[in-house]
């Protein structure tokens, strides 16, 4: 079994390649560890390099994954990578974490994070290790392996880390309106959001992050006392898509021009919603945080060439 980097290195594909011919074709469904982390074995790696040779021959992406989940085409052999045989230390260091939180040892927390936010950028750390632990904090909670106190100690050390990886990025260039990241009203789980305006400020862009649970006023009065040129509106659980919805009909009525770009598992769709759309300023970010900030990016390009 391999971790998604494994399979990045023995297909020759990149990491968002991987993600996406997952998402939008279905070529491959990988499993995942306890600690979050997908895996794929030997015939997952097979579809995907047979699909990556089909097109370098001219297939378009579609047809190639049709073909190779209709089976018509043969699977290919995975080439090992070169500097030797496959780590599993990511996995390890993910599922470390979510043993540590189970037994509530803070210790074993603070030092699986170390290993972790040391192994590389922000970005690397972000996709490789927080990501797939947030997912498997989950899942063991689900599950009942987890208590609510486990679960809250890990998430409290994750996000005391990457509050001070967004403090470490700088605030922006200072004569640019920011982009303003936060919650909408009752809406708690506040991680995804803090991931995403730490890698908007890294990208470049001034960002005023403004954390969990804001109400419809405090939105409207940040919008206008910073002169915004965009929100990102966070939404997870069921209840917040609803609420980060209400927070752009508010918004919009006050600033048409506005960028308001939803993000989260729950996040509204926009296109299914005209009360919250206006001359495509409104969109649904992609999951991964560095596509993320490139899509909010050509909105915002977009929307100064108007």
């Amino acid at each position: 079994m391999y971790t998604i980097k494994e399979a990045a290195a023995r297909t020759g594909l990149t990491i968002p390649v991987l993600r996406a011919w997952e998402r939008r074709y279905g070529v491959v469904a990988p499993t995942r560890t306890p600690g979050g982390y997908r895996v794929y074995d030997e015939a997952a790696i097979g579809r995907l390099r047979a699909m990556h040779r089909l097109i370098d021959d001219g297939w378009t992406a579609s047809a190639a994954a049709a073909a190779v989940v209709a089976g018509t085409v043969e699977a290919e052999p995975a080439v090992p990578p070169a500097g030797g045989p496959p780590r599993g230390g990511d996995v390890a260091v993910v599922d470390r974490l979510v043993e540590a939180a189970a037994t509530l040892d803070s210790n074993r927390i603070e030092s699986a994070l170390d290993d972790m936010f040391a192994s590389g950028s922000y970005e690397r750390v972000v996709d490789d290790h927080v990501v797939p632990a947030l997912r498997g904090l989950g899942d063991a909670w689900a599950t009942g392996r987890l208590s609510v106190a486990g679960e809250h100690m890990a998430s409290n050390a994750i996000q005391r880390r990457l509050a001070a990886a967004f403090q470490a990025s700088g605030p922006g260039p200072a004569a640019v309106p920011p982009v303003l990241v936060g919650m909408p009203p009752g809406a708690r789980h506040e991680l995804g959001g803090l991931i995403f305006a730490t890698a908007a400020r890294r990208a470049g862009l001034p960002v005023v992050y403004l954390g969990a649970d804001l109400p419809l006023d405090d939105w409207v009065a940040a919008v206008e006392r910073t002169k915004a040129r965009a929100v990102v509106i966070g939404a997870i659980m069921n209840a917040d898509g609803a609420a980060a919805r209400s927070v752009a009909v508010g918004l919009r009525a006050v600033d048409p021009d506005l960028v308001i770009a939803f993000g989260g598992a729950a996040a509204p769709n926009p296109a299914a919603d005209r009360s919250t759309a206006a001359a495509g300023r409104t969109l649904r970010l992609p999951e991964d945080p560095t596509e993320g900030v490139a899509a909010l990016r050509a909105a915002l390009e977009a929307a100064s060439a108007r």
